[in-house]
């Protein structure tokens, strides 16, 4: 099997880089407000921390965004990123940001040196299927994953508790919990 046989796209927010995560720490740090994984019902966070800061949250955050390249990693995420490669997986990172946040990306990387081959920043709006060839996708935005199961692709739900209300019986796609499972269903798929 060839490494373009063995080409997976994996999302950045939420499945490599704990976002929520991030975001929950600061609030916390900033207002002295503790959000629990219930507290997070989807991915509109307004209602959950427009509140708590008393304007808009994205505009915080862009003031902020700093904050977004010291998120920490994901539990198992550098690890199996690793693995992957190690194992002659091609990997592509393939993220949705606004224009002023896709340096936090570069940032981040530099960081935390995970070792895609490929970089793929789209607009917040663009169908992420549009921008890769990639037969597997690991997002934790079923959005993400219903364009690449309408491409004939599939996908992996990353399991997150802004996604845990999703149904995805119909569609064929399966939900990780952790990156071992992740692991796991990457190599089923490819190997199949």
């Amino acid at each position: 099997m060839s490494n373009l046989d063995k080409h997976v796209a994996i999302d950045l927010d939420d499945v490599v880089l704990d976002f929520v995560g991030g975001l929950r720490r600061a609030i916390k740090k900033e207002y002295g407000v503790e959000l629990r994984d219930e507290d997070v019902k989807d991915f509109n966070l307004r209602p959950l921390l427009d509140p708590i800061i008393g304007r808009s949250w994205w505009a915080w955050l862009r003031e902020r965004d700093w904050l977004w390249e010291n998120f920490e990693a994901v539990d198992g995420a550098m690890g199996a990123i690793e693995r992957l490669r190690l194992d002659g997986y091609y990997l592509e990172l393939l993220t949705s940001k606004p224009k002023w946040a896709e340096y936090s990306v570069w940032r981040w990387l530099g960081k935390w040196r995970p070792p895609f081959q490929r970089v793929t920043i789209v607009g917040q709006g663009d169908e992420k299927a549009d921008f890769s060839d990639a037969p597997i996708l690991v997002d934790d935005k079923v959005e993400n994953l219903v364009g690449f199961y309408e491409a004939g692709r599939t996908g992996l739900l990353f399991s997150r508790p802004h996604n845990r209300a999703a149904d995805l019986s119909l569609l064929g796609i399966e939900r990780v919990n952790s990156w071992a499972e992740a692991l796991t269903e990457i190599r089923r798929l490819t190997d199949g």
